[in-house]
């Protein structure tokens, strides 16, 4: 079976306050290096991270407007 193909997985995660916050992750590829990748859906932020270990790429994206909130992908240059 294909790592790709796997439907992403609910975890309940419990923060200082104790509240209940769901997240939701997935292995995808990650678009730096093609290296299995992991991307968190952190519901209660509203925000969704891919990041990967092989090449310490990070994209934090707003999943409501798709907006970078953070991004650092070594080995891509930067606009400027």
């Amino acid at each position: 079976m294909n790592a790709l193909s796997n439907p992403p997985v609910l975890i309940p995660l419990f923060d200082s306050s104790e509240t209940l916050k769901m997240r939701t992750f997935q292995t995808v590829r990650c678009p730096n290096c093609g290296s299995l990748a992991e991307r968190d859906h952190l519901l209660a932020a509203q925000h969704i991270r891919t990041q990967c270990e092989t090449c310490d790429y990070l994209m934090i994206t707003c999943s409501q407007t798709g907006r970078v909130v953070e991004a650092y992908a070594p080995g891509i240059p930067s606009r400027r």
